[in-house]
């Protein structure tokens, strides 16, 4: 249903069903809030089969290896790590509170600790794999705000709600799309830390490699790495055993070359991090064609 054709009405019951829903979560030890979020999430992939299709689709496409128990496997896991994320977004001033995620080290991690305290900028690149939203935390828990691109809600009322708990993880938060899009360019230009993920279709963008197979990719990120001389660093956020730590991984800036050369190399690092942890990518995406032949077995 298009935005302009909504039903306010349904709207709010849908609201008001999925606050109630954090309202208890909200009210729930931290840990097992998690838990209860990481079962549903587990519950919705493995028993709604465009779900379920979708993950099976997706992993045969780039990971033909894997056979059926390994797929299963693997969306059950998607599910949880899916779950556990979005609970921590939607709370996301518990989340910070927690102290759950742990910081890197290294000359990669100082060098965006630096380029916010000069004034210089960089742009921190990454995709929808673990906790994608726990380098804010560390960085805002340092005093570094990260602004960044996220994709608005059907529903204006939790579209609100879900913003206001981005935005509590740094400014600007902008809507995807041309207007976003100046806000975060005018973000980087002023010197600012700005994040994106890069692993969304993006139907009019060149294909190049992600996975082994073609993915069309934005070179947005590069393209604005190269216009305002700033690094382009992979960040991620990978959830640890107990289900409740992160820990946040800085890779080295991406080497400077061409855009596509640039965004090849970061597509690469994104995939090896997949391959490393396959269970903590969000096999959801309809990453490389919009609709794929589900495996026969």
């Amino acid at each position: 249903m298009g935005r302009k054709n909504r039903n306010p009405l349904t709207d709010r019951l849908a609201y008001g069903a999925q606050r109630a829903f954090l309202g208890l979560t909200g009210s729930l030890p931290y840990r097992q809030r998690l838990a209860i979020a990481g079962r549903v999430g587990r519950m919705a992939v493995t028993r709604i089969p465009k779900f379920h299709d979708r993950i099976a689709a997706n992993l045969a496409h780039v990971m033909p290896e894997l056979d059926r128990a390994a797929r299963d496997r693997i969306a059950g896991q998607t599910g949880d790590s899916f779950g556990r994320t979005l609970i921590e977004i939607l709370h996301n001033p518990d989340f910070h509170r927690q102290g759950t995620c742990i910081a890197p080290d290294g000359d990669a991690a100082q060098m965006i600790l630096d380029a916010a305290r000069d004034g210089t900028g960089a742009l921190l690149v990454g995709g929808h794999f673990g906790q994608w939203e726990a380098s804010r935390v560390w960085l805002k828990a340092l005093g570094v705000n990260v602004g960044g691109i996220y994709r608005p809600t059907d529903n204006p009322l939790l579209n609100a709600y879900y913003h206001r708990n981005l935005e509590f993880g740094g400014k600007p938060v902008l809507p995807k799309g041309s207007r976003g899009f100046r806000g975060l360019v005018a973000h980087v230009a002023k010197g600012g830390i700005a994040g994106i993920l890069v692993d969304q279709y993006e139907k009019r963008s060149e294909r190049i490699d992600f996975l082994g197979k073609p993915a069309p990719t934005s070179f947005v990120a590069a393209d604005l790495a190269l216009k305002y001389n700033v690094p382009l660093i992979p960040v991620y956020g990978i959830r640890e055993p107990d289900g409740v730590s992160v820990r946040i991984v800085v890779e080295p800036p991406v080497e400077v070359g061409t855009p596509r050369e640039m965004m090849q190399r970061v597509n690469d690092s994104l995939a090896a991090r997949i391959r490393a942890h396959p269970g903590q990518y969000y096999w959801l995406h309809r990453r490389w064609e919009k609709k794929l032949p589900l495996p026969d077995s």
